[in-house]
C-alpha cells in the first residue's frame, strides 16, 4: 500500500495526531485530579464557608479543562471534513489536468479524503467519550460532597 499523502493531508493528519495526544493527556490529567478529590472532604469546620464557594474553588478549573474535549472533538471532525473536501478537490483537479477519468488519476485524492476522514473521526469519538466520562465523574463527586455536607 502506498502511504504517501498530499501536503494538505499530511498537515491535517499532523494536527489530528497532535489533537489526539492532547485529548488523551487532558483526559488522564483531569481524571487523576478528580480521583484525588475523592478523598477530599469538606469537614464540619468548613460550615461557615459557603459550599458553593468551595465547590467552585476546586471544580471550576476542572470544568474549564473539560470544555476543551468537546472542542477538540468538533475541530477534529471539521478537519476530517476539510481533508475530505481537499482530497476530492485534488482528484478532480488531477482529472482535469490529465484529461481523463481513470482510477489511477482519482485514487490519490480519494485516498487522502478517506484517510483524513477516518483519522478525524478516530480523534473526535474518543474525545467525546472522554468528556462524557469526566463530566459524569465530576457530577457524581459534586453530588457526594453536597450529600456528605448535608448529613
Amino acid at each position: 500500500m502506498n502511504w504517501t499523502f498530499s501536503f494538505g493531508a499530511n498537515f491535517i493528519l499532523f494536527v489530528l495526531f497532535t489533537f489526539s495526544i492532547t485529548s488523551f493527556a487532558l483526559f488522564i490529567h483531569t481524571f487523576l485530579k478528580i480521583r484525588s478529590f475523592d478523598h477530599l472532604s469538606f469537614k464540619n469546620e468548613d460550615k461557615e464557608k459557603d459550599i458553593e464557594f468551595l465547590l467552585n474553588l476546586h471544580f471550576l478549573p476542572l470544568e474549564r479543562a473539560l470544555d476543551w474535549l468537546p472542542a477538540i472533538a468538533s475541530i477534529s471532525m471539521l478537519l476530517g471534513l476539510m481533508g475530505t473536501v481537499l482530497g476530492i478537490y485534488s482528484s478532480f483537479s488531477d482529472m482535469q489536468l490529465s484529461g481523463k477519468a481513470t482510477i489511477d488519476v482519482l485514487a490519490g485524492g480519494i485516498k487522502d479524503a478517506l484517510v483524513t476522514t477516518i483519522v478525524g473521526l478516530a480523534v473526535a469519538i474518543p474525545s467525546l467519550f472522554f468528556a462524557q466520562i469526566l463530566e459524569s465523574s465530576l457530577s457524581k463527586l459534586e453530588e457526594r460532597i453536597i450529600q456528605s455536607r448535608n448529613h
